[in-house]
């Protein structure tokens, strides 16, 4: 069997899988450098299965096991280095002159400038508010509400008293609990939502810290925040790509979970209880 047979198999064998074997398989597909040098053990560590488990995924595959699974993926990361190598100039220059390549070299632009404007200082002083702060609510209007759902929910994993605040209906209630010692994290960028200033300048009011996201270090609400994070936010169509938006959530949501020391039990105890409501397609723990 080869390399590109191996991954075949893995498409069609999908739907007959038990779920510990596709997060095997899902994890061959991902991100085959890592399976292709871990060990056994390591490879069912990452995934909080056991070692006989990937083992009996290999058998299944018709492989004599693991040595030779691990062989297969090895010839398949190869392969895509020659490939990359020979025929390609660039991260995206397989797709041609596209659009597609257009919009993708243009997100990487968009994180690359954003990683030069950020401050160690300012997201060390991000996270410190974060972490010791009371309460945390998160907003973001329009198209940056996904973002400060996606940032909401991460946080409230590794942290509690987080909450989700909407512009509709108005958040009148919550806004007039904040006080100091609470944050509110916002997300807004150029022409900036009015319902997200509105709830900015009314809990900085009320004395709790703000954080902002926002698309220049140099943007109109600098005077209102505690701290200003740039994300670069531009788009080659009609839509501002929020690439940039997300990293740095995802940089926020890091810092502090690094930094909560009951952190990472807490993301324990939360996927165990969504397991318990059954909101999962795939067991995240152990096997089935």
């Amino acid at each position: 069997m080869t390399a590109r047979d191996v991954i075949g198999e893995l498409r069609k064998r999908y739907d007959e899988l038990t779920n510990s074997q596709k997060r095997i398989a899902e994890t061959i597909v991902e991100d085959p450098q890592f399976v292709a040098f871990a060990t056994v053990d390591k490879f069912a560590a990452r995934l909080g299965v056991s070692p006989s488990t990937i083992v009996r995924f290999s058998y299944r595959l018709g492989l004599s096991g693991y040595p030779e699974l691990q062989d297969q993926v090895r010839e398949l990361v190869l392969d895509k280095l020659r490939s990359d190598g020979s025929e390609h100039d660039g991260s995206t220059s397989h797709l041609g002159e596209t659009v597609y390549a257009e919009s993708l070299r243009h997100d990487a632009e968009l994180l690359a400038r954003t990683a030069e404007r950020l401050e160690l200082d300012d997201l060390d002083r991000a996270v410190e508010l974060l972490v010791d702060a009371r309460r945390v609510r998160v907003t973001g209007g329009v198209t940056t509400y996904s973002v400060a759902y996606y940032t909401a929910v991460s946080l409230d994993r590794v942290r509690g008293s987080v909450a989700l605040l909407t512009a509709n209906p108005p958040p009148t209630g919550a806004v007039l609990d904040m006080s100091e010692g609470d944050v509110l994290l916002a997300f807004t960028f150029a022409p900036y939502a009015r319902s997200t200033r509105g709830i900015l300048a009314a809990v900085k009011r009320r004395g709790a810290s703000v954080i902002a996201v926002t698309d220049s270090p140099i943007s109109p609400l600098r005077s209102q925040v505690d701290v200003l994070l740039p994300a670069a936010v531009s788009g080659i169509g009609t839509q501002n790509s929020l690439v940039a938006a997300m990293a740095v959530a995802n940089t926020i949501v890091n810092g502090v979970s690094g930094r909560s020391p009951e952190g990472l039990e807490r993301y324990s105890d939360t996927v165990r209880l969504l397991n318990d409501w059954d909101v999962f397609v795939l067991e995240p723990d152990g096997e089935p």
